[in-house]
């Protein structure tokens, strides 16, 4: 029956990513019919920088002024604009805004940018500091080139600001070699009028307003009353001077009936965009060619998300990151004093059982994370408590329904048809989850995130390994291994799905290796070879199923990186260095080097360990993830924590393995054949016919050791 279960649970998984590719409901950004019927002349453009509230905290408030403010002005699109990949500076939002295209900060040398600063020169001005700003560009790999939106346009960019104000976010003015084309400073009370003035020699032009979040709605009420035929009018708020993760408010103006909000295919959330979207929405608008190297992708339109619900998701991503590490920390706690409290009460056979119920209880949490996403308990309290009584509630229920060694199979079918099912359908769980891909750090918006590439396909493994049992190698056992590590791998690398390529490689890999351990005819060099292709035809088939299913652009900006005017083998160096600085963060080294102690132990005890394995399957299943957890580590650019988690959720098979009952004592189905007239189950039968075969007379069963 488990057997059943899970390959109707995959079969409706293979269904989903054959058959999802999800219509978008955002369409390009229009130009009202009326204003190309009468636009006589080139379309214009007008960015307008607003003052907004920053907390103490560095949080926004909530609800948001500046938000609630743009939302009720008519004609206005609105969203979130998600300022910088990495951590946040104000100088680096601009940067990336006249680039279009981003990395980490770690890519650079040095990591943060230098002081900038406006100068005024003649009619024109300059960027103080933007030499600097280039030559620390170059050391990033790809084509970064600040000043790229203004180099872009013939007329160039104007800049009207305030006197006495700060003028930073006139870097978004500059061209490549930093200068401002033509500069209006002057009272606050002209500011409208002098970036009208301005538009009528240059094709974009960038205000910014100054003073409190009510007078630059003032600004901006009269440059939308004064808006031209052809116009687009962007607004967003100022980067704010502070060193925390932003998601700034940003509108712009719209005529399509129903479409007030704004996503990108950058981030494929309604409502959020990023600063590199602007230039190539722009350019567009401006009927220019956008630049192969940019990465950021035209706003499109959307049906409208509330103020209240973007300030919601703003809310959900500063939660996420925080919250981690004191569930997962509140998880091994209860486990402890689970295991402990049986162990006291029944002795080994108590702790034992601990074991058993903690580590099911681990197996269910990638299910369980997602429903406090759609809630969003507002204490962290709260959220651990959900997850953490939960988890061992379930992993409990488990481990009586389905006797060791069946208990994985149900968690991970659960697991599977979850994922594929809010993949597919667009309900962003997974985005909004503990397990997510942590949008706020702008890195990744949607799919799946680095610490769920490894555990999917490690749990797949252990339910394929639960639901073989102890049956002896077939080619039924290698076809379940590899059919259904497949399917796994495109709905994860499917840029309509998962949407990481990266774990293609990693779940390619481990899915080879399993399914080189059942072989019925052992390895041969054939298999191997076969085995070390695999990869780099999953890589392949992935390119040919975006290209199918229209989302190619996924693999060539985030992959091939040909729009990012990178190599491939300056891809490969970025994802080494991303890797590398990973890898000595925070305390990242020391759980890294705990990691490969663990495995070398448990290879070094592998007989104590895993030497009552019970059957091939599983060995199978502990190698796979193993080798996922290796190549995902040598060829993701968060590789220390691929392995990292590799390596835990591994740790929890093991748990459950030790787990086993003691030899000789009867699990429920045992219980049931040993009553008078009692027969065993199929399954049970099956295991044990199994077991008396491989044993040799009047001895135990022979060691498998993975």
């Amino acid at each position: 029956m488990a057997s059943r279960m899970l390959v109707r649970a995959v079969g409706l998984l293979a269904l989903c990513c054959l058959g999802a590719a999800p219509a978008s409901a955002a369409s390009p950004l229009p130009l009202p019919a009326a204003e190309r019927a009468t636009a006589g002349t080139a379309p214009r453009a007008v960015l307008v920088f607003l003052p907004g509230p920053v907390a103490r905290d560095g949080r926004p408030p909530s609800p948001d002024p500046l938000l609630r403010a743009l939302e009720r002005r008519p004609g206005l699109a609105v969203g979130l604009m998600g300022p910088t990949q990495g951590s946040y500076s104000p100088q680096q939002a601009l940067l990336d805004i006249t680039q279009g295209t981003r990395v980490s900060p770690v890519a650079y040398r040095p990591r943060d940018p230098g002081p900038l600063r406006f100068l005024r020169r003649g009619r024109g001005g300059a960027i103080a500091g933007w030499a600097a700003a280039v030559r620390r560009a170059a050391t990033a790999p790809g084509d970064i080139a600040p000043g790229r939106l203004a180099a872009a346009i013939p007329s160039r960019v104007g800049f009207a600001g305030v006197t006495g104000a700060s003028s930073l976010d006139a870097v978004a003015a500059a061209d490549r070699a930093g200068r401002v084309a033509e500069v209006s400073i002057g009272p606050g009370r002209s500011l409208a009028a002098r970036a009208g003035d301005l538009l009528r020699r240059h094709r974009l032009v960038v205000v910014v307003a100054a003073g409190s979040t009510r007078e630059g709605l003032v600004t901006l009420d009269a440059l939308l009353a004064a808006r031209a035929s052809g116009e687009l009018v962007v607004a967003a708020q100022s980067p704010p001077h502070i060193d925390t993760l932003q998601l700034l408010p940003i509108a712009l103006t719209t005529a399509a009936a129903g479409h007030r909000g704004l996503t990108s295919d950058t981030t494929r959330t309604d409502g959020v965009v990023t600063g590199i979207d602007l230039l190539p929405t722009f350019l567009r608008h401006l009927g220019l060619a956008v630049p192969g190297s940019v990465t950021g992708q035209a706003i499109q339109l959307e049906p409208a998300r509330a103020a209240p619900a973007l300030e919601r998701l703003r809310t959900r991503y500063t939660h996420v990151a925080p919250r981690r590490i004191r569930t997962l920390e509140a998880l091994l706690a209860v486990w402890v004093l689970v295991t402990a409290a049986l162990a006291a009460v029944l002795g080994p056979a108590g702790a034992r059982r601990g074991l058993r119920i903690g580590a099911l209880a681990l197996l269910w949490v990638p299910s369980l994370v997602l429903v406090p996403s759609v809630i969003d308990p507002p204490a962290a309290l709260a959220e651990t408590a959900m997850v953490t009584i939960g988890a061992f509630v379930l992993g409990a229920l488990t481990d009586l329904a389905l006797p060791w060694p069946r208990g994985p199979v149900l968690p991970a079918a659960v697991c599977l048809v979850a994922y594929v099912l809010d993949l597919a359908l667009g309900t962003s769980l997974i985005d909004l989850s503990l397990l997510g891909p942590n949008p706020r750090s702008g890195a990744r918006f949607f799919g799946i995130g680095n610490e769920l590439e490894p555990a999917l396909p490690i749990l797949l493994f252990l339910g394929v390994a639960a639901a073989f049992g102890a049956r002896p190698r077939s080619r039924a056992m290698a076809i379940a291994f590899a059919g259904l590590g497949a399917a796994v791998a495109a709905v994860v690398g499917s840029g309509y799905l998962g949407a990481d390529v990266g774990g293609v490689i990693t779940i390619s890999a481990g899915t080879a290796v399993a399914t080189l351990a059942v072989l019925p005819g052992g390895l041969t060099r054939r298999a191997v070879v076969i085995a070390a292709l695999v990869p780099l035809v999953a890589v392949g088939l992935l390119a040919a199923l975006d290209l199918a299913t229209g989302a190619s652009s996924h693999f060539s900006r985030n992959v091939l990186e040909v729009q990012g005017g990178a190599s491939l083998w300056e891809v490969i160096g970025r994802r080494y260095q991303f890797a590398l600085h990973s890898l000595v963060r925070g305390k990242m080294p020391f759980v890294t080097a705990g990691a490969v102690l663990a495995v070398a132990v448990a290879i070094r005890a592998r007989g104590r360990l895993y030497g009552r394995l019970p059957g091939p399957a599983w060995t199978a299943a502990l190698a796979g993830g193993l080798a996922a957890g290796v190549v995902g580590a040598l060829t993701n650019d968060s590789g220390p924590l691929l392995f990292v988690v590799a390596v835990f959720v591994l740790g929890l098979a093991t748990a459950y393995l030790i787990g086993e009952p003691a030899h000789g004592a009867a699990s429920p189905p045992e219980r049931a054949a040993a009553r008078p007239g009692g027969r065993r189950p199929a399954a049970l039968a099956a295991m044990q016919e199994s077991d008396a075969a491989r044993r040799p007379e009047g001895g135990r069963p022979p060691a498998t050791v993975p």
